[in-house]
């Protein structure tokens, strides 16, 4: 589910599945992209802000859907759409807000990636944790999550998979600044303040020269990126990684 809140040139989305720590499904991935293609027919909009609610923001991809989707069209369709969705919220006019109230796992760590700010709150989590399941980033994060982080840093959160702490987060240039736990709000509201200060026709095409910079590195890396994913995806690794989740056991890996 995902909750919409307009506040005049303000929209904040709200990622809200607490049975599953806010985890992207299809339907919630495809309601926030018709609400970027919303925002974006706003001419009045000025900022947005990403969250999550129940003190997450979003634990990655939901397993229980996905569970059994092991065919190349499958991961084809999984990668298109998450990537599209990134691709979008980077697209939209304004600048956007990622507030880590919590966890932002595989899936949720991409989708925080391809704001344009973050802030976290005390006792978050970012983990690129793809490899624990047997599988490699599939929305546009490995040249993304370079050009946030440089490439020694984005090896060992790609290649470790270990989750990093809010203030591990802010020293690695993950996210911009970390807050109390319930403070993230605020300190986003401060931002959006001092945006409106500026020029609206300045402010998005210099979101748009700072998206274009990092679209040449993407461009290049998003094939290979794909073929890696759909791969992996239905290789053994990451089916046994699956079961190995609900059955509460380590992987078998080959």
């Amino acid at each position: 589910m995902l909750r919409v809140a307009n506040e005049g040139s303000l929209v904040i989305w709200t990622l809200d599945r607490p049975e599953t720590k806010n985890a992207l499904d299809a339907a919630t991935m495809d309601a926030l992209h018709f609400a970027i293609v919303a925002a974006q027919q706003n001419t009045g909009l000025r900022a947005a802000i990403l969250t999550g609610a129940n003190g997450a923001f979003a634990s990655g991809g939901d397993l229980n859907e996905l569970r059994g989707k092991t065919s190349r069209a499958d991961a084809e369709s999984l990668s298109d759409r998450g990537d599209g969705l990134c691709r979008a919220l980077e697209d939209l006019a304004v600048p956007i807000i990622c507030v880590l109230p919590g966890p932002a796992l595989g899936g949720g760590a991409e989708l925080a990636m391809a704001c344009d700010l973050r802030v976290a709150e005390a006792g978050s989590t970012i983990g690129f944790v793809q490899s624990r399941m047997g599988v490699t980033p599939a929305w546009g994060t490995t040249s993304r999550l370079l050009s946030i982080v440089g490439s020694s840093r984005a090896s060992r959160l790609l290649l470790t998979a270990a989750p990093v702490t809010a203030d591990q987060a802010q020293a690695l240039g993950l996210v911009d600044e970390v807050t109390q736990q319930g403070g993230g709000i605020d300190i986003a509201r401060a931002w959006v303040h001092a945006i409106t200060q500026c020029s609206p026709t300045a402010t998005a095409r210099t979101k748009a020269l700072l998206v274009h910079a990092r679209r040449g590195p993407y461009e290049r890396v998003r094939p290979k990126e794909r073929e890696a994913f759909v791969d992996t995806w239905t290789g053994p690794d990451h089916v046994d990684a699956v079961e190995a989740y609900f059955e509460r056991r380590r992987p078998r890996w080959v």
